[in-house]
């Protein structure tokens, strides 16, 4: 019959909570994490750099602007510029040396990849951090639910209290701690409350919402067990790290910047043409008869730039750009040592908070249920007094929450497991 009690009130419970969410937005896990993905000011930000980095090719493909001149010689004292004795109208083609710009372009492609591997490590990251807060907010809630629960079970103990005082079986002494326990549980939930508002405004962030946001999440805190050996965890979390393509991408492309940085020790070209008027000169061709052909010329111009003092930038770049690539290679080293050692860690500290679920399990919470059962039904009939059953219920109570907390610890373990070879510090 207590069973039953037990079981009535549980629901009533329930019931309530879901009376409160009535009007509210119900949230899944996988809910959030998509809308996170689609409106979290990181992932956003991340997504304009790739548009940006896209933009820096185009700049690294740009072709020198043709050159217009135009040159006025033998301008008499008068300053009148339309009796000049030469007048020459020029067009001129500044050319790179072949594989300058298809370097430069190699840079900022990989500059364009790196900003797209952020991307997948940015939204991974900020997966896991909804992952983290959804739980977290689900704890709150737990906690939340936990008192509720047990204010409903002390209050209903405080009746039957009040009654056996009234009908003289027990002391008034234990209708004060009664109620002096319940005003404590209300106090704890007043607290919880602010704690679980808190969880969700935290999650709401991450979503790209306003933290008062109203939302009920539909999941619960459930045990999803590791399901993969430590050996193959290390190397498939390693193999997904996107941060470890992105210091290999920067490998590549510090290679590319010191193959630019050699092209400086290379000359640059020009290619002009212009028309040039000299009166009173005879044409080249002598047989046209015309007066204003002899008077104008074309002409060609082909210059090249002389890098005289490579010593000095020319060599400076190259030295600078070899040290860049030496300090990519060694980070790259670095990188994978750390990723593999930050995996494992995760991996330890998820088998560990695996470890102690089951102890939960496979014991504690049975025997903290049957002991509830078993301390009412001592009370009721003398064998323990209203003492020792408060003790009883404080154990149920921190039984059930610390069960919750320890599902808590495992989700977030392994949503810590996932973006562990993200890290390469």
């Amino acid at each position: 019959m207590r069973e039953f009690i037990l079981v009535i009130l549980f629901l009533s419970v329930q019931l309530e909570i879901v009376i409160a969410q009535d009007g509210k937005t119900s949230l899944s896990l996988r809910q959030a994490m998509n809308e996170a993905l689609a409106y979290n000011p990181e992932i956003l930000k991340t997504q304009k750099e790739i548009d940006a980095a896209a933009a820096r090719v185009l700049q690294a493909g740009r072709i020198p602007n043709l050159e217009l001149s135009v040159a006025y010689n033998e301008i008499s004292t008068s300053l009148a510029v339309g009796d000049a004795g030469e007048k020459d109208v020029g067009l001129t083609q500044p050319i790179e040396f072949p594989g300058k710009r298809g370097s430069r372009v190699d840079v900022a492609e990989h500059g364009k990849s790196i900003a797209e591997l952020s991307l997948l490590r940015t939204k991974a990251i900020v997966s896991a951090k909804v992952k983290r807060a959804y739980y977290q907010s689900l704890l709150a809630g737990e906690v939340v639910s936990n008192l509720k629960f047990t204010i409903t079970l002390l209050s209903d103990f405080l009746r039957t209290v009040t009654e056996r005082y009234q009908a003289g079986a027990s002391k008034y002494l234990d209708v004060i701690r009664a109620k002096v326990e319940v005003t404590r549980l209300r106090n704890d939930l007043v607290e919880a409350k602010r704690e679980q508002q808190t969880r969700l405004g935290e999650l709401n962030v991450l979503l790209g919402r306003t933290g008062n946001t109203p939302v009920v999440l539909s999941d619960s805190l459930t045990y999803q067990p590791l399901g993969i050996p430590q050996d193959s965890a290390v190397e498939v979390y390693a193999n997904q790290s996107n941060i470890l393509k992105i210091v290999e991408r920067e490998a590549q492309r510090s290679q590319s910047v010191l193959n630019l940085a050699r092209t400086s020790y290379l000359p640059d070209f020009s290619l002009g043409v212009a028309l040039q008027k000299r009166p009173g000169q005879i044409s080249p061709t002598g047989s046209s008869g015309n007066p204003s052909l002899r008077d104008n010329y074309l002409g060609f111009q082909f210059g090249a730039s002389v890098p005289l003092w490579f010593w000095q930038a020319p060599k400076g770049e190259v030295q600078e750009a070899e040290a860049l690539l030496d300090m990519s290679n060694i980070r790259i080293s670095a990188a994978r040592l750390r990723v593999r050692l930050n995996i494992l860690s995760a991996f330890r500290s998820a088998s560990v908070a695996q470890e102690q679920l089951q102890v939960f399990d496979t014991s504690l919470l049975r025997d903290v249920e049957d002991q509830l059962r078993a301390g009412i039904s001592a009370y009721q009939n003398n064998q323990v007094d209203a003492l020792n059953l408060f003790d009883i219920y404080r154990t149920f109570r921190a039984t059930k929450i610390e069960y919750a907390r320890a599902l808590y610890n495992l989700l977030a373990a392994k949503a810590e497991l996932e973006v562990a070879g993200e890290t390469a510090e």
